[in-house]
């Protein structure tokens, strides 16, 4: 099952190319760079926790060390393609890249990176309480009515 999470951190990526795409091709002419990108930062978050519930729904985590495991990874994976990619393909600098990570200057791309790597986490313990929630309430179902109270 790693296998699958660490080919689903691909399209994590495609979801994040298409959504600064959607931001440089729509709306940032409108807002400005800097809206744009924390507008989109904040429409990657929500996106990522779409694909994160589709993902941990089909293939479910078996732990919260599993979660921690996934999560780590994603991050490593993540920040290296961002720096990389960055540096050595797009040509940025080192400080250029950095830049985007001063969250006191109202940045908010810190917390892309800080998303993936808790959210495994965040997604198992939330769906491990929805399965108990849901044990819970088809125990409930399946418990007969006593006489007199069918109401």
């Amino acid at each position: 099952m790693f296998v699958h999470y660490l080919i689903a951190w691909l399209g994590m990526m495609l979801l994040a190319i298409a959504n600064g795409a959607v931001r440089d091709f729509t709306y940032r002419g409108w807002v400005g760079d800097f809206r744009a990108h924390q507008l989109s930062t904040v429409t990657l978050l929500l996106l990522f926790v779409g694909y994160f519930w589709a993902l941990f729904t089909v293939w479910p985590l078996a732990s919260a060390p599993q979660a921690w495991l996934i999560g780590s990874v994603w991050l490593v994976m993540t920040l290296a393609f961002e720096f990389g990619f960055g540096h050595w393909a797009a040509g940025q600098s080192w400080r250029q890249l950095l830049q985007a990570y001063h969250l006191h200057k109202g940045q908010l791309w810190p917390l892309i990176p800080l998303w993936v790597v808790h959210l495994p986490e965040v997604g198992y313990v939330y769906l491990a309480r929805l399965s108990d929630l849901s044990v819970i309430v088809v125990a409930l179902s399946a418990t007969p009515l006593a006489p007199g109270d069918a109401g």
